[in-house]
């Protein structure tokens, strides 16, 4: 059989293509299983794991080894590949998904099991379980110091989030995203009780919008900040108190003397230097999150004030979970609880539509170049 790839350039992340690998199932070892991955959700946070795929976090590290460390792989260029594509080394985006096991010679692992988890954007996979029970599967990356929240492949049989098949389209867009809400609630409050504003940029991102309603529940002020084509939709979710386009930061609508916790989701540096200059050392602390504009790190930081510098911090929400775990076994029983809850609040007030209709290479277009509505979830496959 043939495992086939959706590869990007990681250096010129608009250029992809796909290539090709043989998975033998004859020749699986003791314990290594193959998995069709039947669908997955592409969202801007995926496009997060492509922008941070070097250093620290290592996103590439996930699934570089299917692309063989070679920048001349086999298969057929597609949309902006050029010529010079194959001389530049290629990555695989990590995606959330569904995956059902096909050739099994693990005996936890049963053929025909269905599993949620971090796939890579391919057709099929194929593991070598470091632990296996009919709960789930974990994989000990060759990159040891990968997030551990990452590793575990889910039977959905048994798993607190997977009530049936409807719901699966939801949890492959909302489920990694609204975990990192809960746990930047949780980070908020722990560390900022006593701070009644949050601001929150990329306001239309479902990480936002997700964080909004957490934030809401507890009485806290929530200001989006969005592009002008979002703000109707920011404010039609009734999620935030306030909603004000990139452009108007500066025009006194901040109310720049509040204390406030900036939660930064966009990753834009003029955004960073706009609310630097307006808000100034009321800004508690910058939370960094995502880069769904991708432009933070560059820019001349110098035009930052040094109250801005010092107070930018970043959040990783696998190291936030595993350190809450470790403290508190029933904090996920209490997320689940919260994405039920997010969820079901998600459907009665139809903020999300599920688009299944676009190739691969349509959706990573479209991501590509922003242009996709925030209130649709694109769901997707290699074919």
């Amino acid at each position: 059989m043939i495992q086939r790839c959706f590869a990007v350039t990681k250096d010129k992340l608009s250029r992809f293509k796909t290539i090709s690998n043989a998975l033998e199932p004859s020749s699986l070892a003791v314990d290594e299983l193959i998995l069709d991955i039947d669908k997955f959700a592409f969202t801007a946070n995926n496009m997060t794991y492509a922008h941070a795929g070097g250093p620290p976090l290592n996103y590439w590290h996930f699934y570089d080894s299917l692309c063989g460390g070679r920048g001349d792989s086999s298969g057929h260029a597609s949309g902006h590949a050029s010529g010079h594509a194959s001389m530049q080394p290629l990555g695989i985006i990590p995606v959330w998904g569904f995956g059902t096991v096909t050739h099994s010679r693990n005996t936890n692992v049963p053929e025909g099991s269905r599993h949620y988890g971090f796939y890579p954007m391919a057709n099929s996979a194929k593991f070598s379980p470091s632990k296996a029970t009919p709960f789930s599967f974990t994989v000990a990356r060759e990159d040891p110091d990968l997030a551990a929240v990452y590793n575990s492949y889910l039977n959905t049989s048994t798993d607190q989030f997977y009530s049936d098949s409807k719901c699966e389209n939801a949890m492959m867009v909302y489920r990694p995203l609204f975990l990192t809400s809960f746990f930047l609630d949780d980070y908020c409050i722990r560390k900022f009780s006593s701070i009644s504003r949050v601001i929150l940029t990329s306001a239309s991102s479902k990480t936002a919008f997700a964080l909004a309603h957490q934030l809401k529940q507890r009485g806290v002020t929530v200001i989006g900040l969005t592009s002008k084509r979002n703000v109707g939709f920011c404010e039609a979710l009734g999620l935030y108190d306030k909603v004000c386009d990139y452009d108007s930061i500066e025009n006194g609508i901040l109310s720049p003397e509040t204390k406030t916790v900036l939660v930064d989701m966009a990753g834009s540096y003029d955004v960073n230097l706009a609310i630097d200059r307006h808000l100034g050392s009321n800004i508690v602390e910058n939370v960094g999150v995502g880069m769904t504009h991708n432009t933070v790190l560059f820019g001349d930081k110098s035009l930052l004030s040094e109250h801005a510098r010092a107070t930018r911090t970043f959040f990783f929400a696998p190291a936030w979970i595993k350190m809450r775990i470790e403290e508190d076994a029933t904090v996920m029983e209490k997320a689940v609880a919260e994405y039920i809850k997010f969820t079901t609040t998600s459907d009665e007030k139809r903020w999300l539509e599920f688009d299944e209709t676009m190739a691969v290479e349509e959706v990573y277009k479209s991501f590509e170049g922003n242009v996709v509505n925030p209130n649709t979830g694109l769901i997707t496959r290699v074919k």
